[in-house]
């Protein structure tokens, strides 16, 4: 009895080691982890890391909750392969663009073959005038770095992106896989304040691009802005995984939420929040990548009629959710005086005054400048009043 005593002791003690050397353990391997992450950051983010060519996806996504008319969420994308052709030289590549929403999509394919340009539309291609594509290079040229600029300080640091002043608290997650390649999985907190900063600073250097339509892009965000928005945003998120390899970004994911409440709240349905993501990945690294001409093309002026038939239904697909939301909020007092309910883009009748009314109410939402009392007002042009 007693040696059975003593051995369960033995065993009791045995345990309490094992679990204070766990214990010890795990708070060194934070302490570790910290620092460990810190470094891999500096890594990623300062220095050179040639990015020559591969498989670029970049998304951007928001997804409303709560709301009665806002159904399911608006994505923009862009991405596909890329060849460098070197320093302030347009690269090659076979890029696609795509807005989904309200459960339709639309995208739009830029080709470049390093000395002449094309888009794609409907599955019908076009080649850039040449002194647009010129210009495009000559735009390309005064904001992008050398090829070996990458994921470091130079191609980021050009556009006024500057990661490791707005980042802090990393942590490492794990080891995992991206696109086949050994990553290092890094998560970290944001300071969203600094972030604005930066994307004020991006924007400044877009607006300066000379492109034709640049200048439909805001040229600045406004110290008071940034502060509303920065006290504003919920759980904002950081992941990056890095190479383990070469310490260059395979992966970024940054999201957030935005509350949205009041009147624009009611407005848009009972939305009570719009999460957005933005996602950046490149598979194939640096490895070969094949671009080729169209081999039908068709005039440039055909394209440019064509272009504003599909801008205005990109511009619909994305208007027609609020426009449901002002229809269902005024439904009552529309039905009461006859008037029609809001009108969809998708609908065979009456399609071309419906498109019209939701172009005249987004360019009146536009002109209101998060101005609720005049986003109110547009409500009647949705109907066509």
């Amino acid at each position: 009895m007693d040696d059975r005593m003593r051995g369960m002791r033995t065993l009791g003690v045995v345990l309490a080691v094992a679990l204070v050397s766990l214990v010890v353990a795990a708070c060194g391997s934070s302490s570790n982890n910290s620092g460990q992450a810190s470094s891999l950051l500096k890594e990623t983010f300062s220095g050179s890391h040639p990015v020559n060519s591969g498989n670029l996806n970049f998304s951007l996504t928001l997804t409303p909750s709560g709301s009665s008319t806002l159904k399911g969420p608006i994505s923009l994308s862009f991405g596909g392969p890329f060849q460098s052709l070197g320093t302030g030289k347009l690269p090659k590549s076979n890029f696609n663009v795509s807005l989904s929403a309200e459960g339709k999509t639309d995208s739009l394919g830029l080709i470049s073959t390093g000395t002449t340009g094309y888009v794609t539309l409907q599955g019908v291609s076009y080649q850039l005038p040449a002194a647009t594509f010129q210009k495009l290079e000559s735009s390309f040229a005064g904001v992008a770095s050398s090829p070996s600029g990458g994921s470091g300080s130079g191609a980021l640091g050009k556009l006024g992106i500057h990661p490791l002043d707005w980042l802090s608290d990393p942590s490492v997650v794990g080891q995992e896989s991206v696109a086949g390649t050994d990553t290092t999985h890094i998560r970290a907190t944001i300071d969203v304040s600094q972030l604005l900063a930066d994307l004020d600073t991006f924007l400044q250097k877009a607006s300066s691009v000379g492109v034709s339509g640049a200048s439909k892009i805001p040229t600045s965000i406004s110290p008071s802005t940034r502060s509303q928005i920065a006290s504003e945003v919920q759980n904002p998120t950081f992941d990056m995984w890095t190479g383990n390899s070469d310490k260059t970004v395979r992966k970024l994911v940054i999201g957030l939420t935005l509350p949205v409440t009041g009147q624009v709240s009611t407005l848009l349905g009972g939305l009570r929040s719009a999460g957005i993501a933005l996602t950046m990945s490149y598979a194939d690294l640096n490895q070969p990548q094949t671009i080729s001409a169209p081999t039908t093309v068709r005039p440039f002026t055909e394209f440019e009629s064509k272009l504003k038939t599909f801008l205005t239904a990109i511009e619909g697909s994305v208007s027609s959710a609020a426009g449901g939301a002002l229809g269902s909020s005024t439904g009552s007092s529309s039905s009461s005086s006859g008037s029609t309910a809001a009108p969809s883009t998708t609908g065979s009748t009456g399609s071309s005054s419906s498109s019209k009314n939701v172009q005249r109410y987004s360019q009146c939402i536009i002109n209101a400048h998060n101005d609720v009392s005049k986003m109110q007002q547009c409500a009647s042009l949705i109907n066509g009043q």
